[in-house]
């Protein structure tokens, strides 16, 4: 049995696009198509039995026809070679006000052998390889699993323990319900303890979400654990059974993700009845490049010529750039924008060209008193003035001379 398993998708996060002349849309969106479509036709490739989306199709619950188009197309694929197909509706994915269907639902009316869970339960899918028992978890709603009285009987803390007992005792019941001789998947959206952040993800939402063990999650009787929400790949179970993954997230959305792997993850389960043995391979997307550029030139005499060398040492062509340099208020004269500019006309888009300024310090100036003599006066200023140190003494030398010959014709005049 072969099992794609993808979540995080966020079709429409258009932070760093631009409009593609050719086909009139922006050009994030047409990277997360085209890296879509790298999974799906790499899915087909290898003959899938199932493709398994763990949730957050969209970056909103409320998507646009076009991004809606987007990712219909590229499931038709899936559909029109008879490879089924199931979602676990995510937190991105869920509307706000009670009543309206999820991101997701339309799915459910697109021909093709399509599996939608908005709620935890479990059901049995027919595949090539034969027939698979899908445990599903979708994102916890607080309205669908207490009463909405109730919901201001407790407080968070409360709720979140109360939500996370609830998903626990579900899991529970649907472990008991399965035929162990029968291939069983669990796919879920939801944080796991101890899981690693992604720098572009909310922490400060997470850490106020309803959280579960790997341990909780890692039933002998299941033989994968196919996770969405974190966009970092991972396994919260690394060198136990079953393996607790998250695919992660096949396109970059923020800076922060700079450096991060995007991809998805092929599974393959062998073996029948409970001698089943599962295994898997995070493959990488043809994702963007986001390239991060940092320069200090402070010290640099030449600091222009400073920042067109890290950005030459950069493979920046067709990336998302974005260049910050740091340099003192004295050297800001000695930056030619054009120039960098210039050096950047390879990236797909210039996020920006942004630049931090230390003040020059400034240095306290000398108090001449009106009872200073001359002398005392320029030895004071020229204090001040450290390029005029080499020809100190001459100044006040020609000073005072000057000083001499104004007292002397005023005493002729007197």
């Amino acid at each position: 049995m072969k099992i794609l398993h993808t979540a995080d998708i966020h079709l429409g996060s258009n932070n760093y696009g631009r409009i593609d002349p050719k086909t009139g849309l922006n050009t994030q969106l047409l990277d997360f198509k085209r890296s879509f479509e790298f999974m799906v036709r790499r899915g087909i490739d290898e003959q899938i039995d199932l493709f398994l989306f763990c949730g957050d199709a969209y970056r909103t619950a409320d998507p646009t026809p076009t991004q809606q188009r987007a990712f219909a197309e590229c499931l038709k694929s899936l559909a029109d070679h008879g490879i089924p197909i199931v979602m676990i509706v995510g937190n991105h994915d869920h509307p706000v006000s009670f009543g309206k269907a999820s991101a997701l639902d339309i799915f459910g009316y697109v021909e093709g052998d399509v599996h939608i869970f908005h709620i935890p339960s479990h059901k049995t899918i027919s595949t090539p390889s034969g027939p698979v028992q899908m445990l599903a978890l979708p994102w916890p709603i607080r309205s669908r699993l207490l009463p909405r009285e109730e919901h201001h009987k407790k407080s968070p803390a409360e709720i979140r323990a109360f939500i996370e007992a609830k998903y626990v005792a579900f899991l529970e019941r649907m472990v008991e319900e399965i035929d162990p001789t029968i291939l069983t998947l669990l796919g879920a959206h939801l944080t796991v303890h101890g899981s690693e952040i992604a720098l572009s993800e909310r922490t400060s939402l997470i850490e106020h979400e309803p959280k579960f063990t790997a341990a909780q999650l890692a039933h002998p009787q299941i033989d994968y654990v196919a996770l969405g929400h974190i966009h970092h790949p991972q396994d919260r179970n690394e060198g136990h059974s079953p393996p607790v993954v998250y695919s992660g997230s096949i396109e970059r959305v923020t800076f922060k993700e700079w450096d991060n792997r995007k991809g998805f993850v092929m599974v393959e389960i062998e073996g029948a009845g409970t001698a089943r043995q599962t295994r898997y391979t995070f493959i990488d997307t043809p994702a963007r490049p986001f390239v991060a550029i940092h320069v200090d030139a402070r010290e640099a005499p030449n600091p222009t010529e400073t920042i067109l060398q890290a950005i030459a040492a950069e493979s920046i062509d067709g990336a998302i750039v974005r260049v910050r340099y740091h340099i003192e208020e004295n050297q800001i004269g000695l930056i030619d924008q054009s120039r960098i500019r210039d050096a950047l006309k390879s990236a797909q888009v210039v996020a920006a060209v942004e630049r931090t300024v230390d003040p020059t310090e400034r240095q306290r100036r000398s108090v001449v008193m009106r009872e200073s003599s001359l002398e005392e006066a320029m030895t004071e200023y020229l204090a001040q003035h450290e390029h005029l140190a080499p020809i100190k003494d001459r100044l006040i030398q020609a000073a005072l001379e000057l000083e001499r010959d104004y007292d002397s014709k005023r005493r002729e005049e007197a």
